[in-house]
């Protein structure tokens, strides 16, 4: 989660390899707190306890799409070009690609 709010923060990959678009949501701690505690409730009471990808999938995308046409080509591209790439991501990747 740290990840990806930096990496859309900032523009680019943590490496500094490749440059990104920006969402227009702000991506604050608050944000990613929030995303995280959705992610541990929904594992709690739904799951066996841990948090998986598909537990903060959608808070993830909610709190990068706010703009329904411009933030859903941003958090696209962010997929396609980042987390597909990321091995470790991969169930991040599938969770994310089955919401839409």
């Amino acid at each position: 989660m740290v990840t990806v709010f930096r990496e859309l923060r900032s523009g680019s990959t943590l490496d500094r390899r490749t440059s990104l678009k920006s969402p227009s949501a702000t991506l604050s701690t608050a944000e990613a707190i929030s995303v995280m505690t959705n992610g541990l409730s929904l594992a709690a009471h739904f799951g066996d306890g841990v948090v998986r990808a598909a537990d903060v999938a959608a808070g993830l995308v909610g709190a990068v799409v706010k703009d329904p046409v411009a933030d859903a080509i941003v958090w696209q591209e962010y997929l396609e070009t980042v987390v597909r790439d990321r091995p470790a991501w991969a169930d991040l990747y599938r969770a994310c690609r089955e919401l839409g």
